[in-house]
């Protein structure tokens, strides 16, 4: 459904009136030799429903014949739509190149979209629905088709997408281990303010799987939004950086994680960037709120060394800050081995108002989980003390 129709639907002819506009999104597509692909992709932009969005295209410095191509595309589509072509001098990976393009964007909203992959027509009018909804996030992601090298669909699915046909609110999780709610880096729209706040510093940087830093420092920060529809198509063509392996079944690995960087990189990157730009984070979260974050995301030794190295930035919090991390994160382990059928909320379509769970330790609303809680903290001899009595 069009963006325009459901804000008719709300009766809220006030916007027209007052000359509110639906706000730019930025899409930033990164190339890299994707010369046979790169075509569709662009033309997928072309054809969005959402009217308001601009396209820059940054080449990581291809030697396939990218270049030629996207001079003469450039060249053909001068129609008043934003087309910024950026063609870097050499090859710095994906980050780098979504970095080059986020410097020029204008748009309030973005999304980094790979030259390999395709959005069908009506991808920014559902992800700005629900943006533009009535909660808030960092970021959304949408479900996808799998196609081929030949533009052949061979899964209706992206497996790692949780949504799993409904609307489902993503709550804080801990970081401690790797974990994946989403689709690709091609499935998500994000909030620009957002990006600015966790952008790595230059010279931080990950050539491959820059989404797994984007999605889960935006996830710390602001959570986010799992869509049920199917609104675009991620290709497996053999020459993927992550998903070079084939597609066998249900059961196999959606990447080839002998490439994916370690998990603790993203850990120390998310960790250094928040306390290198404390006085940015401070003002949003508060101390407090910063230390909870660092919680998440660093497990008991990193912390320790985080404490010990950078203490004087929680000197006006009380007690001690190492038990704090030790029983918030016991609390949040237990919640994390829940089922994510169990974690995830199931929301309404975005026009309607929820209230998403407190992002704290404890407050589980499960019964189910509760009881198990219980059991796991009193231990077994709590069940036999029952038992005797």
């Amino acid at each position: 459904m069009p963006l325009q129709t459901i804000l008719t639907s709300c009766d809220d002819f006030r916007l027209t009136e007052a000359d509110i506009r639906f706000p730019m999104v930025s899409i930033i597509i990164t190339s890299y030799n994707y010369a046979r692909y790169i075509i569709q992709c662009l033309d997928s932009v072309q054809r969005q429903t959402y009217p308001n969005w601009e396209m820059i295209i940054v080449d990581d410095a291809s030697t396939d014949g990218t270049i030629e191509i996207l001079e003469a595309y450039v060249a053909r589509h001068v129609d008043g739509k934003a087309i910024q072509y950026v063609r870097r001098s050499q090859n710095g990976g994906q980050m780098e190149a979504f970095r080059e393009g986020l410097s020029r964007a204008r748009g309030a909203f973005v999304m980094m979209l790979d030259a390999d992959d395709v959005l069908l027509p009506d991808f920014l009018d559902n992800h700005m629905r629900v943006h533009l909804g009535k909660k808030a996030v960092a970021f959304t992601s949408s479900n996808q088709y799998q196609i081929n090298e030949n533009g052949e669909i061979i899964c209706g699915d992206h497996p790692d997408h949780l949504g799993k046909g409904e609307y489902r609110y993503v709550p804080q999780q801990l970081f401690h281990d790797t974990w994946w709610a989403w689709a690709t880096a091609s499935s998500m729209v994000f909030r620009r303010s957002t990006l600015d706040l966790i952008m790595p510093d230059p010279g931080v940087t990950f050539r491959i799987c820059a989404d797994y830093y984007l999605a889960h420092f935006c996830q710390q920060v602001g959570n986010s939004i799992l869509i049920p529809g199917i609104y675009g198509c991620y290709r497996r063509h053999g020459a993927n950086n992550f998903s070079a392996n084939p597609l066998l079944g249900a059961i196999n690995a959606m990447g080839d994680f002998s490439r994916h960087p370690p998990h603790k990189d993203y850990r120390e990157a998310m960790a250094l960037h928040v306390l290198n730009h404390y006085d940015q984070f401070k003002p949003i979260f508060g101390h407090m709120g910063i230390l909870i974050m660092l919680f998440r995301i660093l497990p008991y030794k990193e912390m320790k060394d985080v404490l010990r190295n950078h203490g004087e930035k929680f000197a006006t919090l009380k007690g001690n800050l190492l038990k704090k991390h030790k029983k918030f994160c016991s609390t949040r382990k237990y919640y994390d081995r829940s089922p994510w059928e169990e974690r995830l909320m199931r929301i309404d379509p975005p026009q309607q108002y929820f209230v998403p769970p407190p992002p704290t330790p404890g407050r589980i609303v499960s019964t189910a989980i509760k009881k198990r809680m219980k059991r796991f903290f009193l231990g077994s001899n709590h069940e036999g003390e029952k038992h005797d009595k």
